[in-house]
């Protein structure tokens, strides 16, 4: 795969699994995710097996990045991994994307569609990190290399243990 601008085509591919779920949201999370392609979250490995972590609020989880409207999912995978290690990466293979639509709180007719993607890349040498692995969001970022899923890993939000975990595998 050399380019991903829709992830709804991927719906019927026997190799990706694929959800589609219904949120309400309020005002700002509306309009977030009106704005944005969605999110993607990297699997980025490396040679020797394990998986590169961010440290979010709560706890350990795949790092991630919102993809802009129109924006290559793969490119856009390239570009946060080597904001994130300080080397080239290169997007391989996507193992999940959820369809989500998100309908106004107070405006049940206005809807927005998202999507949360997985992407594995490509493994790197080493255990690299970028001296300041900071973007959009992400102004003071926590990064580690794991050989095996952190005790205090992000498990209350249901599939996020279970991406780690099939990266580590």
């Amino acid at each position: 795969m050399d380019a991903l601008r829709d992830p709804a085509t991927l719906r019927d591919d026997p190799d990706v699994e694929y959800s589609e779920t219904r949120t309400t949201d309020g005002q700002e999370a509306f309009d977030y995710f009106d704005g944005v392609a969605g999110l993607v979250a990297l699997g980025i490995t490396n040679d020797a097996g394990a998986v590169l972590l961010m440290d979010s609020p709560h706890g350990w989880r795949l790092p991630y990045g919102h993809v802009d409207a129109g924006a290559d999912w793969l490119a856009r995978t390239a570009e946060i991994g080597e904001t994130l290690t300080g080397v080239p990466v290169r997007a391989t293979e996507v193992l999940r994307v959820s369809e989500i639509t998100h309908e106004l709180r107070t405006d049940a007719e206005r809807t927005a569609t998202s999507f949360d993607a997985v992407v594995g890349t490509a493994p790197v040498d080493g255990e690299p990190l970028a001296d300041d692995p900071t973007f959009g969001e992400w102004t003071d970022l926590e990064l580690g290399w794991f050989d095996e899923v952190p005790e205090d890993a992000y498990h209350a939000h249901g599939d996020v243990v279970d991406d780690i975990e099939y990266f580590l595998e």
